[in-house]
């Protein structure tokens, strides 16, 4: 067996953990521009010291060797990007826990791992009382979580001097996100380039609304990222804007599209990959017909009678729960049960794979819906042969019980939580929004901690529960529960 390769994983988390810190200091400057407190400035230099001090360790421990730069393996990747989560995130509350703004520990973690992970849950019930350097700095975590800190750091991997597949796969939502076929590194200069310039894009538009220029930046950030965190606490009905709402509805959508396909359309200068592509196809249609179906019944209800805002109301809420953003402009809880329920179906498989969207994606959903169209289809014709086609290509046997594997383990674990954040004391109906939002990285979930709430009420033990559903839901399940498996190590 190949020995682990430790060198290759201390120097990954310790790049990542430089990257931080510099992104700490660019924080801190801000802060001084906007003039923060002394006290909030110096928390991130603080914090700026202490990060740089771990990850310079790190990498003095990981020093390039010639002998460690081979090929990473799927146990380097896995455990790699597990522990890159953990450890940002535990970095990453310094400047929440040091400046005394969210003075509890597991409240810092809960607050930082959510924007790492773009979940966009929050405990925070006076987010206009805090400065803006923290402001920035809770939306930047939504933002490079967004992109992946794998895509960051694979741009920088000639000083790795290896291989970064094993990363790419492990960070990289869903099973059929590989469309394009260069070298990592490619991808992700690619893909990083077409983040910035929609997140430029979408500044640009926000700044031509009410918006000022940093809830314009916060927000795209949030947005692109389908993060969700608000520099409001209403989120985005303080605004009280259709232009605002209409421009984040789109910044949205394209957060939750393959954003391979993003290339794709680029490259050739053509819409045709988008059209051709059947989860595209899907998403696109689910949106719609969903919105339709709420504004509909929401008009023949009378529960919002004016046909453009109601229109409006359930095309930003399907969006954003779709997405797994998480923004809110009316609290869709108070439409009733039967408005819950679409909501939470909706938060399951959400968008697309290779998007910075959470859930368990819809090529999956595509996938199992053409299989048990077949096993419908046997029942007629047993002795028939069918195979399962995506995008017109053949899917293997292999692929469709992985997807079927994936959905069966999604939902126990979604289980699971509900139980456990229900033991600890959560009434069950929250404990299942909060265990399904979290998971499938939506945010808001259902009662007190609905799209207008928090979870600012919920108990530690039920908060920490929620922060492994965050992360779990983030890595695509396996990447994290891989490591708990002893044949994994073999």
């Amino acid at each position: 067996m190949k020995s682990f390769n430790f060198r290759f994983v201390l120097n990954f988390l310790g790049l990542l953990i430089v990257f931080q810190s510099i992104m700490m200091l660019i924080i801190a400057f801000v802060g001084k521009l906007c003039h923060d407190e002394s006290f909030v400035v110096s928390s991130f230099y603080s914090s700026v010291v202490i990060t740089l001090t771990i990850g310079l360790i790190f990498l003095l421990f990981g020093k390039r060797n010639a002998s460690i730069e081979n090929s990473i393996n799927v146990r380097e990747g896995f455990f790699s990007v597990t522990f890159a989560w953990i450890l940002l995130s535990f970095t990453g509350l310094l400047p929440y826990y040091i400046s005394g703004y969210i003075p509890n520990f597991v409240n810092a973690f809960f607050e930082t791992i959510s924007g790492y992970t773009t979940t966009g849950s929050t405990i925070l019930n006076n987010i206009e009382e805090f400065p803006k350097s923290l402001l920035l700095w809770r939306a930047l975590t939504h933002w490079i979580g967004g992109i992946g800190i794998i895509v960051f750091v694979l741009v920088f991997v000639p000083l790795f001097g290896g291989s970064a597949v094993s990363l790419y796969r492990a960070e990289v939502s869903g099973f059929l996100s590989n469309q394009i076929k260069p070298r990592v590194a490619q991808v992700a200069k690619r893909l990083f380039v077409i983040y910035v310039g929609f997140s430029l894009l979408g500044f640009i538009l926000l700044w031509l609304g009410p918006m000022d220029a940093f809830d314009a930046i916060t927000h795209t950030f949030a947005a692109i990222a389908t993060g969700g965190f608000s520099t409001k606490q209403a989120s985005i009905a303080a605004f009280n804007s259709s232009y605002v709402e209409y421009v984040l509805i789109f910044l949205m959508f394209v957060g939750g599209t393959n954003f391979s396909l993003m290339f794709l359309v680029f490259r050739n200068k053509s819409l045709k990959p988008l059209v051709r592509d059947q989860e595209f196809r899907w998403y696109f249609i689910i949106a719609v017909s969903f919105t339709v179906l709420i504004a509909l019944s929401l008009i023949l209800q009378k529960i919002i009678p004016d046909v453009e805002y109601a229109f409006r109301s359930s095309l930003f809420s399907v969006v954003s729960v779709m997405t797994t953003t998480g923004f809110a402009t009316v609290d869709y809880t108070l439409w009733g049960v039967p408005y819950w329920i679409i909501f939470l179906l909706l938060m399951l498989f959400c968008a697309s794979a290779g998007s910075t969207s959470g859930g368990m994606k819809i090529s999956r959903l595509v996938i199992m819906v053409k299989s048990l169209g077949i096993e419908f289809k046997k029942q007629v014709h047993p002795q028939a042969v069918f195979t399962v086609f995506y995008n017109k290509k053949p899917v293997p046997k292999q692929v469709v019980s992985q997807v079927f594997n994936f959905v069966i383990i999604y939902l126990f674990i979604f289980a699971v939580g509900a139980l456990l954040i229900s033991i600890s004391g959560i009434p069950f109906e929250e404990s299942i929004g909060a265990s399904l939002t979290s998971i499938s990285n939506v945010g808001p979930g259902l009662g007190a901690s609905g799209p207008c709430g928090t979870y600012a009420h919920f108990n530690d033990f039920s908060k920490i529960i929620m922060c492994l559903l965050m992360l779990i839901g983030r890595l695509e399940v396996f990447t994290v529960l891989s490591l708990f498996i002893p044949s994994f190590w073999k």
